[in-house]
């Protein structure tokens, strides 16, 4: 697989991975003192959570031995982005 190719599955991955974790930061930055303990915990899953998908997507387009398509960092990124939908939603309801 040429580098072209895995940046163009990488792209979509990295760039809401990234948004994904500025939010977060933002978030964090910016209502931290007015947060519980478990809302902030919540948030720090969170921004770990992305920060690992940021780095899954980046070494899908950076890891020169991918032959195929590599769809178990794509899927491990999807499913870290259902895991954050379903996280965000408990701590709505906090």
């Amino acid at each position: 697989m040429n580098t072209l190719t895995r940046w163009r599955f990488a792209t979509p991955f990295v760039v809401f991975s990234a948004l994904f974790l500025f939010g977060t930061a933002l978030g964090a930055w910016a209502y931290w003192s007015g947060w519980s303990l478990a809302e902030r915990l919540i948030t720090v899953f969170l921004g770990v959570m992305f920060a690992l998908s940021l780095g899954i997507s980046i070494s899908i387009g950076v890891d020169r031995r991918i032959q195929d398509t590599p769809w178990l960092r794509m899927g491990t990124v999807a499913v870290f982005f259902a895991l954050a939908c379903g996280v965000s939603l408990v701590r709505r309801s906090l």
